[in-house]
């Protein structure tokens, strides 16, 4: 059993990740003070025997990317800044730090892209991102940190941001007679989140400060999403595409997940439509 810290405890993520590591048998630490942002030099005041803590999630961080593009500086402060702390508090008690990154590669040079892919800042959370895994890796080398970085790509499975694209287009059916969307035409590698979640229990047991990929190994364009959940919710509603081609819009992305299969036994149970189909299920469930 270990003892666990999370930051971004009440996300999408992080409270399903509470209860997995809760169900492992780790014991869960939160902030002692919810409404403190993690860039605020008291957020980690009141914690108690902080040097008992084995393992640190750094889930915290602002992420919707259109806003990003708005607001850039605010997106470096919180994101950078709330990982240099984090690494502090890390450095000080001897944590190991599992840090969650994001998608970090730009337009791909080739596909499907593995970690040795060099990455590139496509928006302004990507960049803030990426500077967090250059200070994980800055604090591994020069002060014994030990880290493990994750970039995972399209995570879905929450329906709670009805900005990101597939709560939208289940919002569209659930309660529209028509779907519309930007563009049907890029392709993205989509994870399902109980995938995800399986994968960061498993990793607090890796000590070798590596940077692992985290998708399904398989690409669907817009156009195959929307047919995707209009088969699971038995729609056949009319889709309609404004062709909107958004700022540094990449094509397609296919993640290589090879090294977590091979380090750590870690393989996607669900594909799409399975996912979609559990998204229905817990829909519905939470109606009832």
């Amino acid at each position: 059993m270990s003892k666990v810290f999370i930051t971004g405890a009440s996300g999408g993520i992080g409270q399903r990740l509470k209860l997995a590591l809760e169900a492992n048998g780790d014991e869960v630490i939160l902030p002692s003070q919810s409404s403190i942002r993690i860039e605020d030099p008291t957020y980690f005041e009141g914690i108690a025997t902080p040097e008992e803590i084995d393992v640190l999630y750094h889930l915290a961080a602002i992420s919707f990317v259109p806003k990003s593009w708005e607001k850039p500086a605010d997106f470096i402060r919180v994101n950078v800044l709330g990982a240099t702390q984090v690494l502090e508090f890390c450095r000080k008690y001897h944590i190991k730090i599992v840090y969650v990154s994001s998608y970090a590669y730009g337009i791909p040079a080739y596909l499907p892209i593995d970690e040795k892919h060099p990455v590139s800042a496509a928006n302004p959370y990507a960049l803030s991102k990426i500077m967090g895994e250059d200070l994980c890796q800055f604090y591994g080398q020069n002060y014994g940190v030990n880290y493990t970085i994750i970039r995972p790509f399209n995570v879905y499975g929450s329906i709670d941001n009805k900005a990101l694209l597939i709560p939208e287009i289940i919002e569209q059916i659930r309660f529209g007679s028509e779907i519309n969307v930007q563009d049907l035409t890029p392709k993205r590698d989509y994870v399902f989140i109980d995938d995800f979640i399986r994968f960061l229990v498993q990793v607090q047991l890796d000590d070798s400060n590596e940077i692992y990929n985290i998708g399904s190994g398989i690409s669907h364009s817009v156009a195959e999403l929307i047919e995707i959940c209009q088969t699971v919710w038995g729609t056949d509603l009319p889709v309609l595409s404004k062709d909107i081609i958004r700022q540094n819009e990449i094509s397609e992305t296919l993640c290589d997940a090879f090294k977590a299969k091979k380090r750590l036994g870690w393989e996607p149970e669900f594909s799409l439509e399975d996912g979609i189909r559990m998204m229905k299920i817990r829909i519905e469930s939470n109606q009832g």
